[in-house]
């Protein structure tokens, strides 16, 4: 019997998650920073500006690399 409840114990992991987020100008709400990739403005936008849309409402700004902010999360692992 001791081995069965063993056998249904599943051990979990938890994993930290490293989010950025910017306050949107407009609604004042935290806004996603999507992962940078390649620029699509090329070389007039300089790299320490990010462009980014508000999920909330809709609208684009662009943000200083000093207006994002991040913060750790920890969640379960996937995969488990």
């Amino acid at each position: 019997m001791g081995a069965s409840i063993e056998a249904g114990i599943v051990s979990q992991r938890l994993e930290t998650v490293i989010r950025k987020e910017v306050t949107c100008l407009f609604c004042g709400l935290p806004t996603p920073v999507p992962a940078s990739g390649p620029s699509r403005f090329g070389s007039h936008v300089p790299r320490r500006i990010s462009i980014v849309r508000c999920r909330v409402c809709g609208k684009e700004a662009p943000y200083r690399s000093c207006d994002i902010f991040e913060f750790a999360e920890e969640c379960q692992a996937r995969g488990i």
